[in-house]
């Protein structure tokens, strides 16, 4: 398991992807979102995928007041995140399962969301 904080949003979208297997109530559906994320056991920012329910997006935006947008089924952020909330948001602790790379994205599964 890994501690992971999100320190950007590119896009958030519906998972489409049917061949995962999901640990954490396989049974609710996921959303993906495409992100910086930095994680425990690196001091650098990647790019990365991180699959959360709902109910863990709003967890982890809760209180930032962080615009997104809908487009074209997917969520983008209506304006860039301020300092600020960069930090708000990556002040949120996620521990997550390590599903491996997908290219050059890191792929995890959240756990639990320590808002």
């Amino acid at each position: 398991m890994a501690e992971i904080h999100i320190t950007n949003i590119e896009y958030i979208e519906i998972n489409s992807q049917h061949d995962l297997e999901f640990k954490y109530k396989p049974e609710v559906p996921k959303l993906k979102l495409v992100g910086t994320l930095l994680t425990e056991d690196s001091e650098d920012e990647e790019n990365g995928v991180l699959f959360l329910t709902q109910k863990q997006l709003n967890q982890v935006l809760m209180n930032k007041e962080v615009d997104l947008k809908l487009q074209d089924d997917r969520w983008t952020l209506g304006k860039p995140l301020t300092k600020e909330q960069i930090k708000k948001v990556g002040l949120v602790d996620i521990d997550a399962e390590f599903m491996g790379n997908a290219g050059e994205f890191k792929c995890f599964e959240t756990v639990s969301v320590k808002a």
